[in-house]
């Protein structure tokens, strides 16, 4: 996230877009470090300095904010307050795609055990900077979403393991809703007589995947539905201050300040559901104890949080249910994040209507392969031009059409280096690549596709994929590296679909492509299994608070 800085410092900052701006710039947080040492603040200052750092970081001045660091470094001599600097220095590093695990594990320790220290003074302030340090180290989307696997995904035990040693993080990341909870069944309201059930909908600024599913809600009369953006909050919540709520709690605070028309939906509601396991997760676990004391909590994560931070920061305590989209993504949470024994885990897809893409393919579309989103590392679409070179080399007739909008222009370097590799050999292929740009017509362009791709290194569900699969495309999926080790899309479709390689794919294609029965079945089988038609009633008892069986894949821990 870019930060924005204030106060002189913070108007300097922001005039800093010149050599002699960045020098002032300087000069000016040098001096402010200088002191801050005399007065016996080194923390609080080699803070401010990192601070000011990664704001000019953030707007990839790294040469600025890398002299910047070792300049104050410098000042600092070998005060044990410094390591936050160095903290500072390899998060540059990261942004530039510079990976040196043993590096971070050296001075992660080092943090971490002055962090111990100053919790154990009563220094809250300065052991909650410390740990906002580490964490956005440990957490660097270099480390999660680059091009190799994620570093929690690998081995979450061993990645966590210096963290979770912290007897600071131990105590402020400690259940806290525990023991006012125990034996709470969720079952909100129902001394109250028949009624729709009141369910609040909480997100941060990102609906993307819940809009239609609140709208479908809102329509049926079983159900009463308001929804909070907690962007209305008049402190954002972000990583520092949820980790410094936590602390306050710890010690004996009170949760985080609700203002008045949030605290009487939280009061109102009988189900509480909070989409994406963000800050908005972690803020609501700290306060529905004491203002939603009887609502059933539900948290519903997908892919990309589940390699964040923010699931180490909820209070899983205070959640009644954890909801996934998928099994991988189930699996991994299950082995990172500190759920509970007993905590009740749900596996249910997002909200799809299929049927409407089951629409009669054109002429040609057996020899067009197609990628629904496509333009993103993650996504990985080199993998899918290896696949069509392959068909290529024995029927130039094939080619590959790339649904959605290209690469975007904010890239870190590696994410740069790797859209231009992916460009050039795009360009080099015309026209047997097409490139659809942005479109929601994205069922019009399936009826020219005969077999729909995943080539992704990882998903929770990928959407696209599916409808594609819907649409009658041969599905060919590759086994999503970066998860394969937690069951990939081998736990969310049929095996035969699941291909490891290129040269994999290329046969299985070979083998269905011209079979027009083979493929209806796939999209019958896609159709009975992610249709909302049958995923809507796991919703109904989810939001409900029924006893009803689980969908297959969900049990307790």
């Amino acid at each position: 996230m870019v930060r924005n800085a204030t106060g002189v410092v913070g108007l300097i900052s922001r005039a800093a877009t010149t050599g002699p701006g960045l020098a002032a710039l300087e000069a000016l947080v040098l001096g402010r470090l200088s002191l801050a040492l005399r007065r016996g603040a080194g923390l609080p200052g080699a803070v401010e300095v990192a601070r000011r750092a990664r704001f000019l970081a953030d707007r990839q001045h790294y040469s600025a904010a890398r002299r910047l660091l070792h300049r104050a470094a410098g000042r600092m001599g070998q005060r044990p307050e410094a390591v936050i600097l160095r903290l500072e220095d390899r998060i540059v590093d990261l942004d530039q795609g510079l990976v040196d695990r043993r590096q971070d594990d050296m001075v992660l320790r080092e943090a971490l055990d002055l962090a111990d220290q100053c919790w154990a003074v009563g220094q809250d302030s300065s052991a909650v900077d410390l740990l906002d340090a580490c964490l956005r180290l440990l957490f660097h989307p270099c480390l999660h979403f680059g091009q190799g696997p994620s570093a929690l995904a690998e081995d979450p035990v061993a990645f966590l393991s210096l963290l979770r040693q912290s007897r600071a993080w131990q105590e402020i990341t400690a259940p806290i809703a525990g023991a006012d909870r125990a034996g709470h069944t969720g079952q909100a309201g129902q001394a109250e007589g028949p009624g729709p059930r009141r369910v609040l909908f909480i997100s941060l600024r990102n609906w993307n995947f819940i809009e239609d599913i609140i709208t479908d809600y809102q329509d049926d009369e079983r159900f009463e539905v308001r929804r909070r953006d907690l962007s209305e909050l008049a402190t954002f919540p972000e990583q520092r201050g949820l980790l410094a709520d936590r602390a306050a709690l710890r010690r004996g605070g009170q949760p985080p300040r609700v203002p008045a028309p949030i605290a009487e939906d939280l009061a109102w509601a009988q189900t509480i559901v909070v989409e994406w396991g963000s800050a908005a997760a972690v803020w609501t676990s700290l306060v529905a104890p004491s203002h939603a004391p009887g609502a059933l909590l539900l948290m519903r994560i997908h892919s990309y949080e589940a390699s964040t931070a923010m699931p180490q920061l909820i209070d899983w305590s205070a959640v009644d249910r954890l909801i996934t989209v998928s099994p991988p993504i189930r699996e991994i949470l299950r082995a990172s994040a500190p759920l509970p024994q007993g905590m009740r885990v749900s596996t249910v897809p997002n909200r799809a209507l299929l049927t409407g893409f089951r629409q009669p393919k054109e002429p040609g579309a057996q020899r067009t392969l197609a990628l629904v989103g496509w333009a993103a590392l993650r996504k990985d679409p080199a993998w899918a031009l290896d696949v069509l070179d392959i068909l290529r080399a024995q029927d130039p007739s094939w080619r590959l059409m790339l649904i959605g909008p290209g690469f975007p222009q904010d890239l870190t370097p590696s994410e740069r280096a790797y859209a231009q590799g992916v460009q050039e050999r795009i360009d080099d292929l015309r026209p047997a690549v097409q490139i659809t740009g942005r479109t929601s017509e994205v069922a019009q362009y399936l009826r020219g596709v005969g077999v729909i791709l995943s080539s992704s290194r990882r998903e929770g569900t990928h959407e696209g994929f599916i409808e594609g699969a819907a649409s009658g495309a041969l599905p060919v999926v590759r086994d999503w590296p970066d998860v394969a080790r937690w069951g990939g899309p081998g736990l969310l479709f049929p095996s035969s679909w699941v291909v490891r390689t290129p040269q994999e794919a290329a046969q299985r294609i070979w083998e269905h492509c011209d079979d027009a029965e083979y493929c209806r079945a796939q999209s019958q089988w896609m159709i009975e299994h992610a249709d909302w038609t049958r995923v809507r009633p796991l919703y109904d008892a989810l939001l409900l608070g029924e006893p009803a069986d689980d969908p297959p894949g969900s049990d307790s821990q």
